[in-house]
């Protein structure tokens, strides 16, 4: 059977265990609160008083702008980390120098106090001191501006852009001065800043002019002198050369156009001579020869038209005017001759033409190239100087608005409260020592409580066990020396013995208490090891036994079985077997021949004790023993080792804890008794071992008869519990 650990949540007890630590340790913390309110106290009556002034300065969100052009320095950006890097300024060394001078300037000395002469820092200006002089002034001012920042505050709410200066002294006056001059001199810082800034801007840009000037005057010049060398003239922002080619150009495309024309009326004269037809070109039809010849014509044919109408076909005229008419068509065809012959001309000549200006314009463009190259040249030579003198007029512009800014500059920033002196000490105040001086002891009093709790890990008192773990002491084993030890098992049946009376008293508090059901199973364990289990379990197995109640003993502790070397081991069989179903629970039962006890006892084993303690087997055997004996006593591990105290103690009626008072933590105890009642087991008390008392009865002790001396009664008691069951005797 496996059981699950449920550990309870001790969130909810940390501060009432703080509380009751409080209270036991209270002695410590009044303690510690009555040194610190007299610490305080004595400290408020020594501590010299202090004065403080504030002065209010206010970053202006308005910048003034008196001429419309920019300023060297751009105002503030009003961000957080401006505004801290503000305070952080205020609050340098450099400030500090500064307001140094101001305080000295003003008659304050060293220490603070108005004197009527100027200080040393003062006159420093005058006379050249001595190196030793030196050396001395200048640690002494280190150690005033030291005390100066050690003693300012600047401060900011984060809210707004408002910077609080505030100064303590141990005089009014100095300390309203001190907070005034900081102020002052942060607002001259910002007026240096931006003069001294516009001053460097306009001496670099007036050398800056000079250069710039002869940069430009010498890119002009070398301009004008390269276009006046290589002949470079423009007119209507062209070239001489570039207007003769665009001129070419134009000259050749009407030659090309105007051959064109000819050529077509050549080819369009020449189709009509060969086809005999009539021709219509406009040199043709404009010619007088030939108007004459075809008017000529046109008479004769209407002539011989009308000698045919009239019939007289065998008319001599007609043969002669045949021959007219063709003389005529032959003179015609001869003048279109000539129009034509004069076209072909007219086209060599135009083809010459031609010629002639290709062959100038690739003249002019062979010269041309050369021309570009210079003209390239000269253009980059142009753009240089335009380039310059666009920077020197950008720079001649921002140098003549920088001189006009000097003069006008202004604080980005304006004190709007001056600091006064004031007319009350801020410190010491008597309630914030005491204040201090409680909080102070009151800490060192739960830290002493807390370490003294924390190195105290004793059981200081059977009552603090008993209150701590809400549970009974039911049995108080005497200390033991090693020789006892080692005659624990006479000493039951010694009467005299301390122990064997304090083991009878742990008996009759298990079988004689008032519980309607007698425990017949009972496991013994502890919080944590060597905390005498086996001592308890061997001493409390002999007294019953002594008494008449077949007892038997369990060694259920794997991790380091004892049950064996108590009782002197015949070798096995041992529980192991008996739960892996190797051997039976009867040959497993060994007998203890000097005190009649019968026992079960383990060794060490390899496989893991859950697996063996968590088995069915292990219940059922658990289950036949309770059958077969009156009281099963089983010896587990330490609830600390693991879970194998928590299964076990699932299979008994009663679980009892042993506490070793010398060796046993509080704490330790008190969270395995918290595990077993979180996992519902039944606690019937603690066993106190060790306990410092020898022989005596504490007035708590219930005063119960050692059972030597009343044996029948004991078994009676027992006999009326289980009377209703039989016990089968061990085979």
């Amino acid at each position: 059977m496996i059981v699950s650990e449920v550990v309870p949540a001790q969130g909810g007890m940390v501060f009432p265990r703080l509380v009751s630590l409080l209270w036991r340790r209270k002695l410590v913390v009044l303690s510690t609160v009555t040194i610190g309110v007299g610490l305080s106290v004595i400290g408020y009556m020594f501590s010299p008083a202090q004065y403080s002034s504030e002065a209010i300065l206010a970053l202006n969100v308005r910048k003034l702008q008196a001429l419309p052009t920019e300023s060297v320095v751009s105002p503030l950006p009003q961000e957080s980390p401006v505004l801290r890097t503000e305070l952080d300024i205020i609050t340098s060394r450099m400030m500090a120098e500064k307001v140094l001078l101001r305080l000295d300037r003003e008659g304050f000395d060293a220490n603070g106090n108005m004197v009527s002469a100027p200080t040393e820092r003062t006159k420093a200006g005058t006379a050249a001191p001595a190196s030793g002089d030196a050396a001395s002034l200048e640690d002494n001012n280190r150690a005033r501006i030291d005390k100066l920042l050690s003693n300012v505050n600047v401060a900011n709410d984060g809210r707004s852009y408002t910077i609080y200066i505030s100064y303590q002294a141990d005089n009014p006056k100095y300390s309203a001065a001190a907070a005034n001059a900081f102020g002052e001199a942060y607002l001259d810082y910002q007026i240096d800043v931006q003069t001294s800034a516009t001053r460097r801007v306009s001496d670099w840009l007036g050398g800056k002019l000079v250069s710039l000037r002869t940069t430009l005057e010498q890119s002009e010049r070398a301009a004008a002198d390269f276009r006046e060398k290589s002949g470079l003239v423009k007119a209507n922002g062209m070239t001489l050369q570039s207007q003769q080619i665009a001129a070419l150009n134009a000259e050749l495309a009407n030659l090309r156009a105007k051959l064109a024309g000819t050529e077509a009326r050549l080819s369009t004269a020449i189709e009509a001579a060969e086809s005999k037809s009539g021709v219509s070109l406009t040199e043709v039809l404009s010619s007088p020869a030939i108007l004459q010849l075809r008017t000529e014509q046109s008479r004769i044919e209407r002539s011989i038209l009308e000698i045919q109408q009239s019939g007289a076909t065998q008319s001599a005229q007609l043969p002669q005017l045949r021959s007219q008419l063709n003389s005529l068509k032959i003179q015609v065809d001869e003048e279109v001759q000539q129009i034509i012959d004069s076209l072909r001309n007219e086209i060599n000549v135009t083809h010459r033409q031609q010629a002639a200006v290709e062959a100038n314009l690739k003249e002019i463009q062979d010269s041309m190239s050369t021309a570009n190259q210079a003209l390239v040249h000269a253009d980059q030579l142009d753009r240089e100087a335009a380039a310059n003198r666009a920077i020197y007029e950008s720079y001649l512009t921002r140098y003549k608005q920088t001189i006009e800014q000097d003069g006008i500059a202004s604080a980005d920033a304006r004190m709007i409260s001056r600091a006064v002196p004031a007319m009350s000490k801020s410190s010491p105040r008597l309630k914030t020592w005491l204040m201090l001086g409680i909080i102070a002891g009151t800490a060192l009093g739960v830290i002493a409580a807390l370490l003294l709790e924390f190195f105290d890990r004793s059981i200081r008192s059977p009552e603090a066990l008993e209150a701590l773990t809400r549970l009974p002491i039911i049995g108080r084993i005497p200390m033991l020396s090693n020789r006892e030890r080692k005659d624990a098992a006479h000493m039951i049946s010694d009467n005299q013995s301390s122990f064997g009376r304090a083991v009878a008293d742990l008996q009759a508090h298990l079988l004689l208490s008032a519980s309607p059901k007698i425990s017949r199973a009972i496991a013994i364990t502890s919080a944590g090891d060597q905390e005498g289990k086996t001592l308890i379990v061997a001493g409390l197995a002999r007294s019953l036994s002594a008494t008449g109640i077949r007892t038997v003993v369990v060694d259920a502790n794997f991790q380091n079985p004892m049950v064996a070397k108590e009782f002197g081991d015949q070798f096995g069989p041992y529980l192991e077997e008996v739960i892996r179903g190797r051997q039976t629970l009867e040959a497993a039962v060994q007998h203890d021949i000097a005190s009649s006890i019968d026992f079960v006892a383990t060794q060490s084993s390899e496989v893991p004790a859950e697996y063996l303690l968590g088995h069915e087997q292990f219940s059922k055997m658990i289950a036949q023993l309770k059958r077969q004996y009156d009281i099963v006593l089983i010896d587990t591990p330490a609830v600390s080792s693991g879970a194998d105290a928590i299964r076990v103690s699932a299979l008994v009626d009663t679980t009892v804890v042993v506490v070793r008072r010398d060796t046993a933590r509080a704490d330790q105890v008190v969270a395995a008794i918290t595990r077993l009642r979180a996992d519902g087991r039944k606690i019937g008390g603690i066993v106190l071992n060790g306990d410092r008392r020898r022989g005596k009865v504490a007035k708590n002790d219930t005063p119960f008869l050692p059972m030597q001396l009343a044996p029948q009664k004991m078994v009676k008691k027992i006999a009326g519990h289980v009377k209703s069951r039989s016990f089968t005797a061990k085979a």
